[in-house]
């Protein structure tokens, strides 16, 4: 297992840092990442959507894969002309973003009505599951699902157009924390071992790899936001170590959370793994669980620490 991860890790570090410098080539519009990011969205959500029809539910794929686009368009159609309407008071990516999301309410609550059988239909497949709370239980997962892989992906996709010019050097501190945590975490929970954090959810993860995580995210965003960016970009200014540090802790352990969030859905829906996409990974929901969680804050973070830089 541990050789198959330093393979794939040997292909996918390089791709990915080839096409975030492709994609920083071509400006603002970002198409590369937009391509990219509407993949994973799709995977994410099929994933996801097979984990919980394994327990029993029935949430629409269509519906929710159209929804969670429908929320990563908006988050690029800022950034062409064609996408800059006016909305007077309104006027915000952030605002305009929960909108788009009222609206894929809407559509989830009018399938739903759609989808309630008008009279009893045995054992159709076609209906929705007769069991009393069945059909909120499904409902319920298709507003999850779109705010889990369209909400929290859009949001963290802003980390691209943060400063002037900075946005890979954001989204670099993001996904370098957060993995190097996971690294730190696996590093640590071998070496040291001792108690469980999480027995019951996640049996692998002791409390001595949560600290590791933690220390080697601080570690990891102090060396990429004081050192190793500035060194590839000179438009990317340091920062100081303190903040560095913070910012890779407050990630690092979000990114921990959004990892457990994940054990927590394919534990509740009586499934070890989300179907396999990458040898040594298991599924993209796998890949991507902690940078789900991760990347709001990350946004959050940097904002803020600008300031203070």
């Amino acid at each position: 297992m541990l050789h198959l991860r330093l393979l794939m890790s040997a292909i996918l570090i390089p791709s990915t840092i080839g096409l975030f410098a492709w994609d920083h080539q071509l400006g603002d519009s970002a198409p590369v990442l937009f391509v990219l990011v509407m993949l994973i969205s799709a995977r994410c959500v099929w994933e996801f959507v097979t984990l919980t029809r394994n327990a029993g539910f029935q949430p629409n794929l269509a519906l929710c894969l159209l929804s969670s686009w429908l929320l990563l368009l908006l988050t690029w159609a800022h950034h062409y002309p064609w996408g800059r309407w006016e909305l007077g008071w309104a006027d915000s990516r952030f605002v305009n973003l929960f909108g788009v999301f009222g609206i894929t309410a809407v559509m989830l609550l009018m399938n739903a009505v759609f989808r309630f059988p008008l009279h009893d239909s045995g054992t159709d497949s076609n209906s929705a599951p007769s069991k009393a709370g069945a059909n909120i239980g499904t409902l319920g997962i298709e507003f999850f699902c779109v705010a889990y892989l369209g909400v929290l992906l859009a949001m963290t996709c802003q980390l691209r157009w943060v400063g002037q010019g900075e946005g890979y050097f954001a989204l670099g501190a993001m996904v370098v924390a957060t993995k190097m945590g996971d690294v730190g975490a696996y590093t640590f929970g071998r070496l040291i071992g001792g108690a469980k954090m999480t027995p019951k959810l996640s049996p692998g993860k002791t409390w001595s790899g949560g600290v590791g995580h933690v220390a080697t995210a601080g570690l990891a965003a102090v060396a990429w936001l004081c050192w190793l960016g500035p060194m590839i970009s000179t438009g990317w200014h340091a920062w100081n170590v303190v903040n560095a540090t913070l910012f890779g802790v407050v990630v690092g352990f979000t990114g921990l959370v959004g990892d457990l969030a994940e054990s927590l859905i394919k534990r509740d829906v009586g499934a070890k793994d989300a179907p396999i996409l990458l040898p040594g990974f298991g599924g993209l929901l796998d890949l991507m669980d902690s940078l789900l969680l991760a990347g709001p804050v990350a946004l959050g973070m940097w904002t803020l620490l600008s300031f203070m830089r």
